[in-house]
């Protein structure tokens, strides 16, 4: 009997010293280790018609850059890491800067860049609230081979002799009525049997973009919610009041959605079992 106190105080030792090492480890991880680590996601769309035109190129899609200050590792390996994918085509969904002096961090970074093509992007709510003059920040970067394409449509080549049309929507302020006549303008002029990608920074916008023609969204913004605990993603949209397509790869309708984790953290500088991500996109039939 007189054993037990020590029993349990070497059980209560152990089990502390398990805790504060368990935290110890989350604790490195979220904010030394993984807001850092930059990982490649490879997708799989299974869709006959993107594929009749995709199959074979090389789409990469990052967003939530939020540049400031300058281009530090984790931007330095996210350049390597995407240069060493070869894409034809580089699309970012928003959010390039975090700081009203950090146009000329995206023209670096731009620069730094060698797609096959081009890299097209949208603009992103804290590109609209930082930068004191966008359209002058568009051309400074149109420059250096980004064109932003908000409320506007694009045929860009294709496999073979196929063509696919591309289209931008910058965040919108208003009314669904109005976001529906923008969208009934952009895809006025695009075949019916034509595959179309539109980039769209806010994922809640997905649906009134499927529903007017698109057949895949890009989007970014809700940085995967930052955190990968099962069930995170519905206390995230619930009580912090952000979208409920968190990350990955949704059905909507009759198209796909995808909503990437984003590159940079917001507000939180923390990730944990949510990495900073580059997407792949492969098409087959």
């Amino acid at each position: 009997m007189r054993n037990k106190p020590a029993k349990f105080r070497l059980i209560r030792t152990v089990v502390g010293l398990s805790l504060l090492s368990l935290a110890a480890f989350i604790f490195v991880d979220a904010v030394i280790i993984e807001p850092y680590w930059v990982r490649v996601e490879k997708v799989v769309i299974p869709d006959r018609k993107l594929a009749r035109s995709l199959a074979g190129l090389t789409l990469v899609q990052i967003s939530d850059l939020h540049l400031e200050g300058e281009l530090g590792f984790r931007e330095k390996s996210l350049i390597n890491r995407l240069n060493g994918l070869e894409p034809d085509f580089i699309f970012i969904t928003g959010d390039l800067v975090e700081s009203s002096a950090a146009s000329g961090l995206v023209e670096e970074f731009i620069r730094a860049l060698r797609p096959r093509y081009w890299i097209y992007g949208v603009f992103g709510n804290s590109d609209l609230h930082y930068l004191k003059n966008p359209a002058a920040a568009a051309e400074e970067w149109k420059r250096a081979g980004l064109s932003l394409i908000g409320g506007r449509s694009l045929r860009l080549a294709g496999r073979g002799k196929e063509t696919f049309t591309l289209a931008g929507i910058d965040p919108v302020e208003g009314e669904r009525g109005d976001l529906e006549a923008e969208l009934a303008r952009l895809f006025a002029s695009v075949p019916f049997d034509e595959p179309l990608i539109a980039l769209s920074y806010d994922p809640d916008l997905a649906p009134a973009i499927i529903e007017a023609g698109a057949d895949l969204v890009l989007s970014g913004d809700t940085h995967g919610g930052l955190v990968g605990f099962p069930g995170w993603a519905d206390i995230f949209h619930r009580y912090f009041g952000r979208s409920s397509f968190i990350r990955g790869l949704y059905l909507v309708g009759s198209g796909y959605l995808y909503v990437t984790r984003g590159i940079a953290p917001k507000v939180i500088p923390v990730r944990f079992l949510c990495p900073p991500e580059i997407t792949v996109f492969q098409f087959i039939k």
